[in-house]
């Protein structure tokens, strides 16, 4: 256990740095101390719900004042690759991004640029490797009870950037992190009402359905499947970050978030040869925002990796623009990929789509 405390600040002071804080207070190596957030309202709340915090309107102030160690930038996407440069040019030893990690390429590569120049160690949300269902799903793969891996399936509600990024994250977890080498996707866009009619979600523009189809450098193919089209039926907790793991001798099955006050989710198997699955239900988890926290702490003291380092993240941003990038295409995408703005932006802006 670490003998250093760690003074961490918030950038965002929304639902998801709620989660981080709750988070940060299950790691006895870190103190939040302060957050930021331009709304007042905001400010208020969080204060409330985490009394003794010293709160900031403008986040370039309280990296000023504070000397923070630690920093969650819990803002929407479009703004994370400035908050997060900004966070790195103060020095703190960690940075935990929410996911997605930028809206493009070049914005991902200024972020790790920035964090390499400044010696900071940055991670990105992708809590999901940490939650208790799918690490032991993974144990179960790595023991060879279903054999060698074929094939990984992943499907989420929710548009590429803001739930694909989780669906990406697990499917490359499953798979050890191997290179993508190539990537073929197709979307559909248009007003829906769920929204207000509006093209856009968290700042960005997104799509409505996507459908992305992939191969692993050692032969392991990928599917994802995102929004309308996901498998959902009767369960709808199976369609957020709901993962199927084909294998040479069976298949396991990863159910994904229960619905709140629902039944607890879990994973099941079935080897080769037996006719009843084997179900594992998960009763009070873990918190796997404190777990990627104090695993940063490790990676700050001890060195090695992260299992959500920039770089990961960074493979994960390249699959979603990759989909979008074949769409625009109409074919097949080689990686890595050479186009460093978002391509459905790119669309948007051209009238293409």
């Amino acid at each position: 256990m670490s003998s250093t405390t760690y003074r961490v600040g918030i950038i965002g002071c929304g639902g998801i740095a709620r989660a981080h804080a709750r988070g940060y207070a299950k790691v006895p190596a870190t103190q939040l101390v302060a957050g930021a957030d331009p709304d007042a309202s905001q400010q208020s709340k969080f204060k409330t719900s985490f009394p003794g915090l010293t709160m900031y309107k403008d986040y370039r102030e309280m990296l000023d004042k504070e000397n923070l160690d630690l920093v969650s930038v819990c803002t929407w996407p479009p703004l994370h690759a400035e908050m997060v440069i900004a966070a790195a040019e103060h020095s703190p030893k960690g940075i935990v991004c929410e996911k997605p990690m930028a809206l493009n390429l070049g914005e991902v590569d200024q972020m790790l640029e920035a964090c390499d120049l400044h010696n900071v160690k940055l991670i990105v949300g992708h809590q999901r490797r940490f939650d208790q269902r799918y690490v032991e799903a993974k144990e179960a793969l790595k023991r060879g009870e279903i054999g060698e891996l074929v094939a990984v399936y992943g499907s989420s509600g929710g548009d590429l950037l803001t739930c694909g990024t989780h669906t990406i994250d697990l499917l490359r977890f499953f798979a050890d992190d191997q290179p993508i080498k190539w990537v073929m996707g197709q979307i559909q866009r248009q007003k829906w009402g769920r929204i207000g009619f509006s093209t856009k979600v968290y700042g960005h523009e997104a799509e409505q359905a996507a459908v992305g189809r992939f191969e692993f450098a050692n032969g392991v193919r990928g599917l994802m499947e995102q929004g309308e089209i996901t498998l959902g039926g009767s369960t709808p907790w199976r369609r957020h970050w709901f993962v199927t793991l084909e294998g040479t001798e069976g298949r396991i099955e990863v159910d994904g978030d229960p619905e709140r006050g629902g039944p607890p989710s879990g994973w099941r198997i079935r080897r080769s040869g037996e006719k009843e699955w084997e179900v594992h239900l998960i009763e009070n988890p873990p918190n796997a925002i404190a777990r990627e926290i104090a695993e940063l702490i490790r990676w700050i003291e001890e060195g090695g990796d992260h299992l959500l380092c920039g770089s990961s993240a960074r493979a994960d941003t390249e699959v979603l623009m990759a989909i979008y990038e074949s769409a625009r295409r109409r074919g097949r995408v080689n990686l890595p990929l050479k186009v460093f703005d978002n391509p459905l932006i790119a669309m948007v802006e051209a009238g293409e789509i």
